[in-house]
């Protein structure tokens, strides 16, 4: 029994398409119709029940999908003994805020394919922690970086990673720059800048600052990418509520100032995402050890 035959098969079962699996496997789909075949023979079984235009896996289906799983483990296990480990190959997909793909990710990124140069990354946009949600349980994405509250949420396994926060911040010319602290009310005489996920405050867990916020501040700009957010920030074209990790880069080159507001109180964590039900590939379990080695978990 071949064992790329049965990475096929798991590759089917996570997608639930023959089509689906041969992309991410990088086969024809004739190639994969052949090996499901030749497993089918050798098991004299049926794998799969083909209905329609839809596929669904048999009882003997899942039975073989959890013995092939630990086969495959065991394999990788057997070809690490008495030397290293064999060379990670595949696709990792992730899905990422906007922010963290400008200020955090191209980091992480670097150091995982300096250490696994053959594995192919491909990085989806998620506009909010629901966005990343949805890409996860429509499998378009193995990971999510995200941040968001400690609320644990069904179906998803979450790994909190580090925490942070939101702050207002002005160009250096701005007149509350003179002030050593700031009230909401002070604020909100000012043009704000915003982002679309931030306008809805889906990720503040403090439901005082939330609801105080989403009274008081009426955005005069409500721009939906981040950098673009910032930029404008830097014009001197208002007071933008930014993730602090986005902003850091510009705060130490004087380019903004970071306002003092006391009634603020916006944190949340940077947190890795992956769903229940998702089959943990190699190159996850490899940027997972990465991530929890740079935040020290």
């Amino acid at each position: 029994m071949e064992l790329r035959n049965l990475i096929t098969f798991l590759k089917i079962v996570e997608t639930g398409s023959f089509s689906k699996a041969a992309e991410q496997l990088r086969y024809s789909q004739s190639t994969v119709t052949v090996q499901i075949q030749q497993l089918e023979e050798e098991l004299n079984v049926q794998l799969f029940d083909r209905i329609g235009k839809k596929i669904y896996v048999t009882e003997k289906g899942r039975e073989l999908e959890t013995h092939a799983q630990k086969m495959i483990d065991l394999s990788q296990k057997i070809s690490s003994i008495g030397g290293e480990e064999l060379e990670l190959q595949g696709t990792l997909r992730i899905a990422a805020l906007d922010s963290l793909i400008i200020a955090v990710l191209p980091t992480i990124l670097r150091e995982f394919h300096t250490h696994h140069p053959k594995v192919d990354i491909i990085v989806k946009t998620a506009d909010n922690v629901f966005d990343a949600e949805r890409l996860l349980s429509q499998n378009e994405v193995d990971l999510a970086i995200v941040t968001h509250d400690k609320r644990s949420t069904k179906h998803f396994k979450k790994t909190i990673l580090k925490e942070t926060s939101f702050v207002f911040a002005v160009a250096p010319s701005h007149p509350l720059t003179k002030k050593e602290t700031i009230s909401l009310s002070e604020i909100a005489e000012n043009d704000v800048i915003i982002t679309n996920q931030q306008f809805y405050f889906s990720d503040m867990s403090n439901e005082d600052t939330k609801k105080t916020l989403e009274y008081i501040i009426k955005p005069r700009f409500d721009i939906w990418n981040p950098s673009g957010a910032m930029e404008l920030a830097k014009q001197n074209c208002g007071i933008a509520l930014l993730p602090h990790y986005l902003i850091q880069d510009a705060v130490e080159k004087g380019e903004l100032c970071v306002l003092n507001v006391p009634e603020l109180n916006f944190t949340v964590w940077l947190q890795m995402l992956h769903h229940e039900q998702k089959a943990i590939t190699p190159q996850m379990t490899a940027f997972c050890k990465l991530m929890k080695e740079i935040y020290s978990i």
